[in-house]
């Protein structure tokens, strides 16, 4: 096995089994703020980076666990895959959960490539700037790309795509924030159903700096109707931490008894597991076809 990954927790997805059919940091762009570092291959080039059948085969093989999405991302941009389509028409007809995509938009400017994403039932595209100061400064993009173009792309995607679209935007300090009002009427002249913001919480590619939380909620003002998706306290309150090990001590849960039983919200519950399971203080096992959460036998109490 080496090309899916997961079940991963994700808080816009939940349990999302991950897809990548590249080599690790393939992408056209070279984010400052990528928590996966510097691109190492820097290109706009489409090409087979992985063996489609293996692919298709751990697929296959997967189908039947618990997971709520099969999420093409991974080490790069997906869309530079010559097999995404074909490896997205397969998962369609294999596995019965629905399919997302990550994007990073650039190559919804080619009607094939939108073609083939427009397979999957959600996508999730980003847009970061709409000035080409600002995508050079925030994406640096391969020499070939125009932040023009993939907006029209973007456009062009929803007038042919009727599955849900939930554009990503991410602001860094000094980058790109200051405007702010240009990527709201671009992002918004692309007509997503959801509109998420975000910031940089993971450690970047360069030394670059967040917003605060104060300045991610004025920008509510700026994104009308936007939700803001970043993970500013990674910690799980003491009082919950303690109540959810108890529990899963005395019996294993899935996400949803744990959100019954301690009253979380999904988005909540992803988040206290991620740490408890980073911290070791919890593990995961299958039971009755469905993933379930446990207390690890040696655990601090904080």
């Amino acid at each position: 096995m080496g090309y899916l990954f997961g079940p991963v927790l994700s808080r816009r997805l939940g349990l999302s089994m991950g897809v990548d059919l590249l080599r690790h940091k393939t992408c056209n762009l070279d984010c400052i703020y990528c928590e996966l570092g510097r691109t190492d291959c820097l290109t706009c080039g489409r090409g087979r980076f992985v063996p489609p059948q293996k692919v298709l085969g751990e697929i296959r093989e997967k189908r039947n666990e618990p997971f709520d999405y099969l999420t093409f991302a991974g080490s790069g941009e997906p869309t530079l895959s010559q097999d995404l389509g074909r490896v997205v028409a397969f998962a369609k007809e294999t596995v019965s959960r629905p399919v997302a995509v990550i994007t990073n938009s650039t190559l919804l400017t080619s009607p094939a490539v939108r073609k083939e994403v427009a397979a999957a039932d959600i996508v999730l595209p980003s847009l970061d700037a709409a000035s080409p100061a600002a995508f050079q400064a925030i994406n640096r993009p391969d020499p070939g790309l125009k932040i023009e173009e993939i907006i029209q792309g973007l456009k062009e995607f929803r007038r042919e795509y009727s599955g849900e679209i939930w554009l990503e935007v991410m602001l860094v300090a000094g980058i790109n924030d200051h405007e702010a009002d240009l990527i709201a009427r671009a992002a918004e002249s692309t007509d997503p159903d959801r509109i998420q913001l975000n910031t940089v919480v993971r450690t970047p590619a360069e030394p670059v700096r967040p917003l605060s939380e104060e300045e991610m909620v004025r920008m509510l003002e700026i994104f009308p109707g936007a939700e803001l998706i970043p993970d500013w306290d990674w910690r799980v309150p003491f009082d919950i931490r303690n109540r959810i090990l108890d529990s899963l001590c005395r019996s294993p849960s899935t996400l949803e008894e744990i959100c019954r039983l301690h009253d979380l919200t999904d988005s909540d519950a992803i988040k206290y597991c991620k740490i408890l399971e980073h911290d070791g203080l919890i593990t995961r096992r299958i039971e009755g076809g469905k993933l379930c959460f446990l207390g690890s036998k040696s655990r601090g109490r904080g």
